[in-house]
């Protein structure tokens, strides 16, 4: 088998599985975790190719054209796409400065992990499915009313960043406890602004996040805590590496975003409780403690939670429970349709050092919900 015919077998291959289901950055996270780094350049630039071949640009939706941003192949600003010319697998060899028997092995190994890729559910409309243009369709215009406005969000990433950077407990508990409450009020506010607007709550959507190994089982139980507080339906399916979110859009933007700093935030509590004790450097240790960590932070998310919808009920009154239990029903009722025969993850026992050290650090990143910041 020559370069130029693997070249050509892998781009077929990239047509038949984004047409099953698989989009731009679950392939690279897929290959990624499957093979390695170098081989999640190679799958980049394949989709750079796909993209300029099927004009992405002008017909993918606004969601594929991010997830392309975001792996370094496409230019938001002039909408052109990067890479992706002529012989893909020889470029990317040379590039990467293999010789020609590398290049092939790296192609093959590509070419079977994509043909062993699952049948997943279709959560963005395939190439095959796009328009002569992505104006005016669903996912290619601005955020629509539901989603969090710009000023909102830039404010809870500020605050989310500075509790992952600062090296001051006192200061991450602050500046956590408040994007929190943040969150938390935004996201009431905008289920009853969503209420009184005419299909307000039928606006489910789902999202994948990727979770990379170590611990993936643990980091997915981290996920799936923090989205239950959100009213957040979650599924993992370890084969790819990911967890699929299922709820509204404020809910699962805001439960993605709070997942990725606290696993940051647990990361670093968790190196940080075995600085000085090498005995502590284990597998089974680094387990307990992230699945310890995150049950106790669910705890106190629900508590802050609470404290913060007390607080709304006084501006919106009685209307406020019906609202927010018509959501939980949509979402269960999207949920079951989407995935009627999952299972649910099994337990298991853990280290009881590290349990009770994530749950001490837990408790230390202090999430209660003080006061509500008005005007989030």
């Amino acid at each position: 088998m020559n370069t130029i015919s693997l070249d050509q077998r892998i781009h077929q291959q990239l047509d038949v599985v984004l047409a099953c289901g698989w989009q731009p950055a679950d392939l690279v996270h897929l290959v990624r975790r499957s093979i390695n780094q170098r081989a999640g350049r190679l799958m980049a630039s394949c989709l750079a190719r796909h993209a300029r071949q099927h004009d992405a640009p002008t017909r993918a939706p606004l969601e594929w054209l991010d997830q392309l941003r975001d792996l370094g192949v496409y230019e938001p600003a002039d909408g052109t796409v990067v890479g992706g010319h002529g012989d893909v697998l020889d470029r990317w060899r040379r590039a990467e400065k293999l010789d020609p028997d590398e290049g092939l092995e790296a192609g093959q190994q590509l070419l079977e992990v994509m043909s062993h890729a699952p049948r997943l559910g279709v959560l963005l409309a395939p190439p095959a499915a796009w328009g002569a243009t992505n104006r005016g369709l669903p996912g290619s215009a601005p955020a629509a009313p539901a989603a969090i406005d710009g000023k909102t969000l830039k404010t809870i990433r500020a605050l989310l960043a500075k509790a992952e950077a600062t090296t001051f407990e006192a200061e991450a508990e602050a500046f956590t406890a408040k994007a929190h409450e943040m969150m938390t009020r935004h996201s009431i506010d905008a289920a009853m602004l969503s209420a009184q607007q005419p299909g307000g709550h039928a606006g489910v959507l789902s999202r994948r996040v990727h979770i990379d190994d170590p611990y993936a089982d643990e980091k997915a139980r981290f996920l799936s805590a923090i989205a239950e507080v959100n009213g957040v339906k979650c599924v993992w399916s370890p084969s790819p590496g990911f967890s699929t979110l299922m709820g509204f859009p404020v809910e699962v933007q805001l439960t993605d975003m709070l997942f990725t700093s606290l696993l940051v935030q647990a990361t670093q509590a968790s190196a940080a409780a075995t600085a000085h004790d090498t005995r502590l450097r284990t597998a089974s240790f680094r387990r307990a403690f992230l699945v310890s960590f995150a049950t106790r932070v669910a705890e106190r998310l629900e508590s802050a939670r609470q404290g913060v919808a007390t607080e709304a009920e006084q501006q919106y009154g009685s209307a406020l429970a019906p609202v927010l239990a018509t959501r939980r029903d949509t979402v269960e009722r999207a949920y079951t349709e989407a995935f009627p025969q999952v299972t649910t993850m099994r337990s298991r026992s853990y280290d009881a050092h590290g349990w009770h050290a994530g749950r001490a650090a837990a408790d230390r990143a202090d999430l209660g919900a003080g006061k509500a910041i008005e005007g989030g």
